[in-house]
């Protein structure tokens, strides 16, 4: 397949990961998004809906385990999708933690009726030898979403960056299989790591194509 991006050890392919990610090379980090309730207005309006109601993922879940294959994995997923990717990756023998992040500045959605939702779930898996240069870190990641957001569950830079150089060692490749706007490469890119994405919307291959093309980033 030809690349939709190739320069400087960054690249991303539009399509469905599902056909691309058995062509690709292997890499030292997987670190995604999976699609778990896109609600968020394409007008920046407030949600209507929580994410677990409007499940639109395309890979089957109890699919992806074998899919993600590398020696280090972060899925950020729903709740309602958990138990599946851990029972997954405890299957191909890796070790297993519930990682979250809170949002330091959650939508004020419904706070008059109940909690804010400020909470994230990623799930984190490992292989024996896989990189880790963060020392007895907590498995909660708390910190602010994403500035002037270009898709709807944006990532933010910050959060990106700091798993990257958790996970994936200098001079690694870091693979993003939902890509989205690009966040996970770009922050692989500010680390001089290597990456490879895969999103099956072109508009966001095009988005993701032109912040990669900025040399001086500000997140």
């Amino acid at each position: 397949m030809t690349p939709y991006y190739d320069r400087k050890g960054i690249t991303i392919y539009h399509g469905d990961c599902r056909e691309v990610l058995p062509t690709l090379p292997e890499v030292d980090l997987v670190l995604t998004d999976i699609p778990y309730g896109e609600v968020n207005r394409e007008s920046g309006g407030l949600r209507s809906l929580d994410k677990g109601a409007a499940d639109i993922i395309t890979v089957p879940t109890e699919h992806l385990p074998p899919l993600l294959r590398a020696p280090s994995v972060y899925v950020f997923c729903g709740t309602e999708q958990v138990s599946d990717l851990r029972k997954g990756f405890v299957f191909f023998g890796m070790t297993i933690r519930l990682c979250i992040w809170e949002k330091t500045n959650p939508s004020p959605m419904n706070g008059q009726y109940l909690w804010l939702s400020s909470l994230e779930a990623c799930v984190f898996a490992r292989t024996k030898k896989a990189y880790f240069s963060e020392n007895c870190a907590s498995a909660v990641w708390r910190g602010p979403t994403a500035r002037d957001q270009k898709h709807p569950t944006e990532k933010p830079g910050w959060l990106m960056r700091r798993l990257c150089a958790a996970s994936c060692p200098e001079g690694g490749a870091v693979l993003d299989p939902f890509m989205g706007s690009g966040t996970t490469l770009r922050a692989a890119k500010d680390l001089g790591r290597k990456a490879i994405g895969i999103e099956i919307e072109e508009r966001y291959c095009e988005i993701a194509a032109n912040r990669l093309s900025q040399e001086v980033f500000e997140w």
